[in-house]
Order: C-alpha cells, then structure tokens, then sequence
C-alpha cells in the first residue's frame, strides 16, 4: 500500500480597509500601521467549515470539475485560530498548487466580502508549520511592540528568508 503524501499550507485572513486618518493626514503611514490596520481578529461566525466551502467553491469555479475533484480528495483544514485570523491547511502533494492558487483568488468566504487570503509558508510537515508560525508571529509582535520607527518592508522580508 502506498502511503498519501501530503503538503501543509499555512495562510492568514487580511482585513483590508480603507483607513481615513490616513488619506487625511500628510504624514506616510509605517509598517505599524499598516500591518494594524490589515491584521484584524476573525469574526466567530468565521468557521474552518465556511472557509473549506468556499475553498470548494473557488476549485470548482476556476479549475473545472477535474481541478475541482483532484484537489478536494485530501483537503481539509488542521487548524484555524479566529484570534490571529491564520490556519493550517492539508492537501495532496500533487496539487498545492491548485490549493494556493484558489486561495489566492479568494476574495470572500460567506458575508465577508473584500478579504484576502495570503498563503504564507509551504511544508512537508505539520511541526514545521507550527514552528515557522510560532517564529513569524513572535516577530511580528517584537515589530509592533518596537517603540522606533520601522518603515521598511524589506527587513521583514530579508530576515524572513533568513530564518529558513
């Protein structure tokens, strides 16, 4: 018997709207802001059943009945927190990229219109998920506890990439 291989998918829900005090005001909005005003707790009727729905929704809509029925064999989602808004996905390894994809093209998922949802990491493994998570959370807290100013986007990218 041959043993199903999987990929594990970490994503996060980003809330984007458009924030007054920032088209009044003069001043350029920092990483701080942005990053707040993106990163929003879930609503409690956000559930890992509506998410994995319209997940099935958008497979079919774009990729046809065989993109459809391929990627749902194996998919389901192993974690979800409303809190970080962010989740673990699990699927087959030979078509994350239908998965990814279709989670890109998300825009909605139930009433909630306007989301994106941002497929972050790729793993093998669900502990290496967990860690990278854990990692990248406890960094984003340490950027947005800073009391200087960090308006540079590409040090977030850069020590990400090396921490992999």
């Amino acid at each position: 018997m041959v043993r199903l291989k999987s990929r594990y998918i970490l994503f996060e829900i980003l809330y984007p709207s458009p924030d007054p005090r920032f088209s009044e005001d003069d001043s350029e909005p920092t990483v701080k802001d942005i990053m707040l005003q993106h990163h929003k707790t879930s609503p409690a009727n956000l559930t890992t059943k509506s998410i994995v729905q319209e997940l099935r929704k958008t497979l079919q809509y774009n990729f046809g009945d065989y993109g459809s029925g391929k990627a749902t064999s194996l998919l389901q989602i192993k974690y979800f927190s409303n809190r970080t808004s962010t989740g673990i996905i699990r699927c087959s390894r030979e078509d994350y990229e239908l998965v990814v994809t279709a989670l890109t093209l998300m825009n909605r998922i139930g009433d909630f219109d306007g989301i994106i949802i941002n497929p972050v990491k790729i793993s093998g493994t669900i502990k290496k998920i967990e860690q990278y998570a854990i990692r990248r959370n406890t960094k984003l807290l340490r950027i947005l506890n800073r009391q200087d100013s960090v308006d540079n986007f590409e040090t977030l990218i850069s020590e990400d990439e090396v921490e992999d």
